[in-house]
């Protein structure tokens, strides 16, 4: 069956299926990414201007948190990254 089965697979790996649904999914996470940091940098843009008290701490807070999380999901890919780069 396997037999039958690697040369469809050879050949949708090389078609364009491949490369254009790996650029899909890559300009998908990069816009997650964008999204993520541009939230980052108005928060870090509303701290500085911020006079009330509370509402610069809560900035803060969420801001720290926001970058706990992207250094997270960094960490997660490098590590998905190299697990994969391993058996190649």
């Amino acid at each position: 069956m396997l037999q039958i089965v690697i040369p469809y697979i050879k050949k949708l790996i090389e078609s364009k299926v491949v490369p254009t649904v790996k650029r899909k999914v890559y300009e998908r996470l990069d816009g997650k990414a964008d999204a993520l940091i541009k939230d980052l940098a108005q928060n870090a843009a509303k701290i500085a201007d911020e006079q009330n008290e509370i509402k610069k701490a809560a900035y803060i807070e969420g801001t720290k948190l926001g970058l706990e999380t992207l250094r997270a999901i960094s960490e997660k890919l490098s590590k998905a990254a190299d697990e994969i780069e391993r058996v190649l």
